[in-house]
This record gives structure tokens, C-alpha cells and sequence, in this order.
């Protein structure tokens, strides 16, 4: 880690613990800090984004980053010692995250309000632009908002808390799997009309197509970005199957 970038999570960490960022408040802005500190904004995003993975801070889309309450950050910790006491755990999250995904998505196509759709059409438009360009920062932090946004949606803290805390626990492996996708590349397409038809049919109240959206989603992403083996369902055929597929060479 570069040690401007260890410098300034130091800076926030030590600020948490003394009281000057407060548990459930914005965090002050990237330009601020970078000012404060005297470094980059290249450097206070890189630090934010290293708190952001182990659960101590929070982005919420379109209004800043927030410092995570103690509870919240216990379990983020929990999270990561499960992963480093089981070196296997990734297959498990993955396929615990794509029945979460898939009950997630159901709920939030029955149950979302006005303000929810103008919060998933905003998280969509973030990540779509991320997937249309090669910024590896951008596309972990607006694909992993928009899943928030749609657990948000249930209108179910229980859903909203365990989708942010698993998303935290992968967020290193996101960053691996990722890895600046090309906006030409043929996954990154693929991982753009999925998440098109994902929003189509939430915001449609399709409850059944959102479920099976989800699920054909994060078969594609457990099997071409994380390099597991595809998981045979039971339920409605993956939704995506009609979709071209991308190699994992491609990845």
C-alpha cells in the first residue's frame, strides 16, 4: 500500500476512534480531505475505497460516504474472519450471495416506491457509464451501489445489512475479477444488458423475471469472473441463457 494512501486511512481510522467523524455522518469530501492532507484526489479516493471494502465506511449514491456505526463494522469483521479461517469460503458466499440476489430482486420488483425507482434508475445510469469506460475504481464502486440499491428497495433492513456486508467481505475479490473490464470486451457488454434487464424487470413489478434475471446474473458472474463452477438450478433456467456468453479467457 502506498504509504500516502496508508497515511490517510490512518487519518480517517484515528478520526472515528477520537470522535471527530461521527458513526452515521458524512465523511467530508475527497476534494477536502485530498486539500487537508495535502495529497492527491487520486490518493483520498484510493483510501476511501480501502475503508469502504473492510465496512468501516459507507457510499451511499448521490450523497456522499459515511462513517459505518461500531455494530455495523463489527460484523463487516466477522465477515472476514470467516473468509480467512475458510480459504474455500468464496464458492460459498457466491452461491449463498446468488439466492440472497435472487429473493432480493423479487422483493424490490413488489415492493419499491417512487423514490426507490429514481435511486435504481441513478445507480443504473453510474454503472452502466462505469462499464462504458475502464475506470476499475468506478465499476466496483457503482456495481456494488446498485446492488445496494436494489436490496434497499425491499424496504427490509435485514436484506439491505446482509447484501452490504457480503458485498464488503467480496470486495477485494471484486477488484481481482474486474480488473479495468474494456468496454469493448464481450463481458462487459454481457454484465451491461444484464443489468438493463435486471432494472427493466424490477421496475416493471415483474417479480418472477426479476428473480430469474438475478439468478442467470450471478450464475454469468460466478462462472466467467470468479471461475467457479456453474451451479445447477433447479428453479426457472438462468436468464441470461439467451444471451451470448463470454469465455473466462476473455476475462
Amino acid at each position: 500500500m502506498p504509504s500516502q494512501v496508508a497515511q490517510i486511512t490512518r487519518h480517517i481510522e484515528q478520526g472515528i476512534a477520537d470522535g471527530r467523524y461521527v458513526a452515521g455522518r458524512r465523511l467530508p469530501a475527497e476534494r477536502t480531505l485530498a486539500e487537508r492532507l495535502q495529497v492527491s484526489r487520486a490518493t483520498a479516493r484510493e483510501a476511501i475505497g480501502l475503508l469502504v471494502a473492510r465496512g468501516v465506511l459507507e457510499r451511499r449514491q448521490g450523497d456522499g460516504t459515511y462513517v459505518v456505526a461500531a455494530a455495523e463494522r463489527r460484523m463487516a469483521e466477522i465477515w472476514q474472519d470467516m473468509a480467512r479461517q475458510h480459504p474455500m469460503l468464496q464458492a460459498d458466499l457466491v452461491e449463498f450471495r446468488a439466492m440472497l440476489e435472487g429473493r432480493t430482486a423479487e422483493l424490490a420488483a413488489l415492493r419499491h416506491d417512487d423514490a426507490d425507482r429514481a435511486r435504481l434508475r441513478a445507480a443504473h445510469a453510474a454503472v452502466d457509464a462505469a462499464y462504458g469506460s475502464s475506470d476499475r475504481q468506478a465499476q466496483i464502486r457503482s456495481d456494488v451501489a446498485f446492488h445496494r440499491a436494489i436490496a434497499d428497495a425491499t424496504h427490509n433492513p435485514v436484506f439491505s445489512y446482509l447484501i452490504a456486508s457480503l458485498l464488503a467481505l467480496l470486495h477485494d475479490h471484486v477488484q481481482v475479477s474486474l480488473a479495468g473490464l474494456s468496454p469493448q470486451s464481450q463481458v462487459s457488454q454481457q454484465l451491461r444488458r444484464q443489468h438493463d434487464a435486471l432494472l427493466a424487470a424490477i421496475l416493471a413489478r415483474d417479480a418472477d423475471r426479476a428473480r430469474e434475471v438475478a439468478g442467470g446474473h450471478m450464475d454469468y458472474v460466478a462462472v466467467q469472473l470468479n471461475a467457479l463452477p456453474r451451479v445447477a438450478r433447479t428453479t426457472a433456467s438462468s436468464a441470461d441463457a439467451r444471451l451470448p456468453r463470454a469465455s473466462a479467457e476473455q476475462v
